[in-house]
């Protein structure tokens, strides 16, 4: 319990105060932004698996596409990794230029948005379904670029004693979104496939899934807004202060020496098992 209270009152520990890097106010903000990250990387995976598995009954459906070939689901499992995989150099080029993320995050989040609200309406669009449902799930996946931003992000506002500690709760913020997205097809199956009308629009299992997760979406938007989300970088304020006379953060990081060997194979160890993951998924 004790613990609990202190993860959610947020008091800056002694250790963090001697080090005197920042006020305890900023203490405060930087971990309220900290945690709106997990949040977002929650809302992210959630978004992302909780429709996996009714693709393939969702498309079959007479309101769809009842012929549909067993190869178009194989686009509609490729295309969201294909989106990441294309923007994300784009948005991190454009968060290395820019002096916050919250513009970059904001707009994945909307990709996010869009792409949910797509999925829901899709019944109410006259012809092409099932390329809808390809353009939702390439907003969707253009959506998980926020995993590049928030990533480098923890790692700019946290301390190199913080950062192993925030970086597992992000994972673990993740593995709830994937536990999270897995249970939330079941939980609205009892809806039925007709469900119901709401202001003209079809509220039936699949499309209720989508009409969720927007509302998360949106929920996370707001909560990027600055009286929730600023940058810190307190990273930067840390490598200048373990170089004494240097005032400028770029040159401080410049005289960190990376260990490119351990670098490359967390790289390709990451890519194994994201190769393992979606060929399981497929």
């Amino acid at each position: 319990m004790d613990q609990l209270c202190k993860y959610v009152s947020i008091r800056q520990p002694e250790s963090n105060r001697a080090l005197g890097l920042e006020t305890e106010s900023e203490y405060r903000q930087r971990w309220i932004s900290i945690r709106v990250i997990y949040f977002t990387a929650f809302v992210v995976y959630i978004a992302f698996c909780c429709v996996a598995t009714s693709l393939w009954p969702y498309l079959n459906t007479v309101r769809l596409d009842p012929d549909a070939p067993k190869q178009f689901l194989f686009y509609l499992f490729a295309i969201p990794s294909l989106m990441q995989l294309v923007l994300s150099p784009l948005f991190g080029y454009w968060t290395n230029r820019a002096s916050s993320i919250r513009l970059p995050m904001m707009l994945v989040i909307v990709f996010l948005i869009v792409g949910q609200v797509l999925y829901a309406v899709i019944e109410e669009i006259p012809n092409n379904r099932k390329y809808a449902l390809l353009a939702s799930r390439a907003l969707v996946g253009a959506s998980t670029v926020a995993c590049t931003l928030y990533r480098a992000y923890i790692s700019a506002a946290t301390t190199v004693a913080e950062r192993t500690k925030t970086t597992s709760y992000m994972a673990l913020a993740q593995t709830l979104g994937l536990v999270g997205g897995s249970a939330v097809q079941p939980t609205f199956a009892g809806i039925g496939e007709e469900g119901f009308q709401v202001l003209g629009f079809r509220v039936n299992m699949y499309t209720s899934v989508g009409w969720f997760c927007a509302a998360l979406g949106v929920i996370n938007l707001v909560l990027m807004l600055p009286w929730f989300f600023r940058d810190h970088n307190i990273a930067v304020k840390e490598a200048m202060s373990g170089n004494a006379g240097l005032a400028d953060g770029k040159r401080a990081w410049q005289t960190m020496e990376l260990r490119y060997l351990p670098i490359g194979l967390m790289l390709v160890a990451f890519a194994l098992l994201m190769f393992a993951y979606a060929a399981l998924q497929t």
